[in-house]
């Protein structure tokens, strides 16, 4: 699996509060009011607490989703995932997320107010070789990935610092899929997956 590009990927690129472009297209696709009830309400207040720190999401409880229960079931537990935010400034964060077979690395928008934040990322990405019926398939998604919590803060060295999240909720929302050749079997635009922090607590591992 080869990873293409999330956003700009520019540690330079100062981008002022509003223009979030892309923030509206992920949800967008979202038209299930199933998904607003379990993902929980995301704050977009223009003056986010700070969350740089690395992060550990275990274990990464499944939540809800639209695919049918057959091709998803909630009983599974998936494997941590783990998050790096860095220089954070005027909405913008430095995001590496690593799950079981990703990684990606790039600036993306941070929002919120008081202690409460929202992570909004779009990954482009491609899967070679996937094989159905004896096809072997190039995938190309798109995807929206949201991620949202209240920040839990502790003094170090006379500073105010994050310690981990409470109420995490991260999801990853299908935009778009195609394959090459054309037959592979597509999760439909709209597709949705919402996990949380099954201890309640998403610990910071870098204090």
């Amino acid at each position: 699996m080869s990873l293409v590009s999330c956003t700009k990927n520019d540690k330079t690129t100062i981008v002022p509060v509003g223009t979030e472009y892309y923030i509206d297209d992920i949800f967008s696709v979202v038209s299930d009011s199933a998904f607003w009830a379990a993902f929980r309400p995301y704050p977009e207040g223009p003056i986010p607490p700070k969350i740089e720190g690395s992060y550990v999401v275990g274990p990464v409880q499944r939540v809800g989703s639209n695919m049918p229960a057959a091709d998803w079931p909630l009983q599974i537990v998936d494997p941590n995932v783990y998050l790096n935010f860095s220089e954070q400034q005027n909405g913008l964060v430095v995001m590496e997320m690593n799950e079981t077979s990703d990684h990606v690395t790039d600036t993306v928008f941070v929002m919120g107010h008081d202690l409460d934040f929202t992570v909004y990322c779009i990954e482009d990405k491609e899967i070679e070789d996937f094989v159905y019926q004896d096809i072997s398939y190039r995938l190309k998604v798109r995807r929206g990935v949201v991620m949202t919590g209240t920040v839990d803060t502790v003094m170090v060295e006379g500073k105010v610092n994050p310690k981990g999240f409470t109420n995490f909720r991260m999801a990853t929302i299908i935009m778009d899929m195609e394959s090459e050749p054309e037959g592979a079997p597509l999760q439909p635009s709209g597709s949705y997956f919402i996990y949380k922090d099954g201890d309640g607590y998403t610990e910071r591992i870098d204090l």
